[in-house]
């Protein structure tokens, strides 16, 4: 039977090309996201040691202008001789910028990664429930078949939800901090020095936010029923570090077994701010002997890490390649 005689009309409209309905699905999944309102206080709290970091960066270029009204309050409360080792540091940074203002920002992005990668995991359970599982429980996902879209366009939307909010968390702040703090400082030549240091926090970024999305995704894909999502998101995490913390006493590589703890060693090796500090003793004058009046428990006299980043790269990557394989055996067409 013909379909004219069923009334069918050709569509004449403006047809919508492929990424807009891939951006479509990732606008829709970000308004759901968004109406939480814890998740919302987990950005507020982010963005608040954002400006935190900023403003210590803020007086830091501060310390570094001779008119600054911050060096007249040093002296004037702390007396001459705070006020000469400020200076003794002002003078460091400014004539090895190369060395102080790299080593400075890897310093700070190295904790403030690990903070907003933690804070990501908390942030990834509120909305966890809203990616994949919700579609299945409802069906829905029988809707996104139906139309023009593919199993991998699908996905796309998808992970576009996790990486959008996640990059929000982890990437921006940093990006901000970097920009506003160099653009406060009294040489504009620290955006050239501390710029290595970007580079740095976006390859951590981008690492822990694709990592953390696709397992995002597989734990959403595996949960039956929204209610279970974020059970099984903390499970998952919880599990795998009581494993990789008893494997660990057995086998060298057995702490690797955790997701957590590759994206931590990967960040470490990455910002390699023990190397930096080693680098500094042999460049900057009088700065080991400062650093070995310190007491030994100080973290920044560790020693650099001496084995290979490609252990833990290794092991993420082969969680990344189990959480793709659940994905595509749970989001399937019907």
């Amino acid at each position: 039977m013909s379909a004219l005689t069923h009334g069918y009309q050709h569509w004449t409209g403006t047809s919508t090309s492929i990424w807009q309905r891939r951006v479509a699905i990732a606008r829709q999944g970000l308004r759901l996201c968004w109406r939480s309102r814890l998740l919302k206080i987990v950005f507020a709290i982010v963005w608040v040691s954002a400006l935190g970091l900023l403003a210590f960066h803020f007086l830091v270029g501060q310390l570094l202008s001779p008119e600054s009204a911050l060096l007249g309050y040093i002296a004037e409360n702390f007396g001459e001789r705070a006020k000469a080792v400020v200076d003794g540091l002002a003078a460091w940074i400014l004539l090895y910028p190369d060395v102080s203002v790299d080593g400075l920002y890897r310093f700070t992005f190295s904790y403030a990664s690990q903070l907003y990668g933690a804070i990501s995991f908390y942030a990834v359970a509120l909305f966890v429930p809203k990616l994949i599982s919700h579609d299945l429980s409802s069906r829905a996902i029988l809707v996104y078949n139906s139309k023009a879209l593919s199993r991998f366009d699908y996905l796309l939307g998808k992970f576009g939800i996790v990486f959008s909010l996640l990059s929000a968390l982890t990437i921006a702040p940093l990006v901000v901090v970097w920009f506003l703090g160099n653009a406060m400082s009294p040489d504009w030549s620290f955006f050239w020095h501390g710029f290595p240091a970007l580079v740095t926090a976006l390859a951590v970024g981008l690492i822990t936010v694709t990592s953390i999305g696709l397992f995002a995704l597989a734990v959403s894909s595996l949960a039956k029923r929204t209610s279970t999502a974020t059970a099984f998101w903390i499970l998952a995490w919880v599990v795998s570090g009581f494993v990789a913390g008893a494997s660990s006493r057995v086998f060298s590589w057995g702490r690797y077994l955790s997701p957590a703890n590759c994206l931590r060693e990967i960040s470490t090796q990455l910002y390699n701010v023990a190397g930096v500090v080693e680098h500094a003793k042999d460049v900057l004058p009088f700065f080991r002997s400062t650093l070995e009046s310190l007491p030994r428990k100080s973290s920044i006299l560790a020693a650099t890490p001496t084995e290979s980043i490609w252990v833990p790269v290794v092991f993420l990557c082969g969680f990344c390649a189990l959480a793709l394989l659940a994905i595509s055996k749970r989001v399937q067409p019907e």
